[in-house]
């Protein structure tokens, strides 16, 4: 699978910095079609509400509209509310509430005990 990513950086007297980035793929959905699916993204705590976010999103949708998918994918942490704010102010549907998805892991140890059956 291959990452893509988006980053915003500013230029100063050293050089630049990286202030934000988001890290992406596309990958299928057989129901819906193809999916941008956001694998993190983050703006350092100093440069919020500067509108980089907003950037990093705007970015991200031509992206996913330039490439045909029919929507972007991705996780949230419960606690983090700030930034479900941040996606529900720009459309993001919480689809936990909505249908009824839950988040699930099968670590490593319980991967070797199912594939040594």
């Amino acid at each position: 699978m291959m990452h893509y990513s988006v980053m915003i950086m500013i230029v100063n007297m050293e050089g630049y910095t990286v202030v934000g980035f988001a890290m992406y793929y596309f990958t299928y959905d057989p129901w819906i079609g193809k999916l941008l699916y956001l694998e993190d993204f983050y703006v350092m705590k100093e440069y919020r509400g500067y509108g980089i976010g907003s950037e990093i999103l705007k970015r991200l949708s031509e992206t996913a509209v330039k490439t045909r998918c029919s929507s972007m994918h991705f996780i949230v942490a419960e606690w983090n509310k700030p930034s479900i704010e941040f996606y529900k102010r720009r459309g993001a549907s919480d689809l936990s509430l909505e249908e009824g998805w839950r988040l699930f892991e099968i670590d490593k140890k319980y991967l070797m005990k199912m594939s040594a059956k």
